[in-house]
């Protein structure tokens, strides 16, 4: 019973500590975030992210560093987002860059090479098309297909393999596994 009390107490403490704390210093760290971020919307979600943790650390949260802790987190935090935009940034500008690059006779000619492929698969014989459709048009793995059609994995790749090598036949490219053919 005491020791129960005793839990009680202490969490009522915690409690109010982290509520009190969370009231006098949220609009400091918001405006902290917004020195790195403009974006108020995300400012706030590290923000929020930062309190979060802390609650989740509880006990291992010294009081006398937990400003310092906090600044720290949200820097940090602010850093990795700032840092990830970037990386988003440089694909979407190296996708735009591929994008220019091709002409619309490259465009014709990846939309005639898909058309043929499609005009293959559907001759193929009818459980290799319906595998290699599964497969490639909507994305399913070997156990999903296996499961589906009552097969082992081994034997949907053996369907996979055999309607690669057909298309491969049709588009003259000489394929062997393990061979480096440049």
């Amino acid at each position: 019973m005491d020791i129960e009390k005793s839990q009680d107490r202490d969490f009522s403490f915690k409690e109010k500590f982290f509520e009190k704390f969370f009231r006098e210093n949220y609009s400091r760290f918001y405006y902290y975030a917004l020195h790195f971020i403009s974006d108020s919307e995300i400012c706030k979600d590290i923000v929020s992210e930062a309190f979060k943790h802390v609650w989740e650390k509880g006990d291992g949260i010294i009081p006398e560093t937990l400003h310092a802790y906090m600044f720290n987190r949200i820097r940090n935090s602010c850093i990795d987002h700032i840092r990830h935009a970037q990386v988003e940034e440089s694909y979407i500008k190296e996708h735009q860059k591929l994008v220019s690059e091709m002409d619309d006779e490259s465009w014709m000619e990846t939309e005639k090479r898909i058309q043929k492929i499609m005009d293959i698969i559907q001759g193929l014989p009818t459980m290799t098309r319906m595998i290699m459709e599964q497969n490639y048009l909507h994305q399913k793995k070997y156990k999903e297909i296996a499961d589906m059609f009552e097969m082992s994995e081994s034997g949907i790749r053996k369907h996979v393999m055999k309607g690669l090598e057909i298309i491969r036949k049709e588009f003259s490219v000489n394929y062997k596994k393990g061979s480096n053919q440049n």
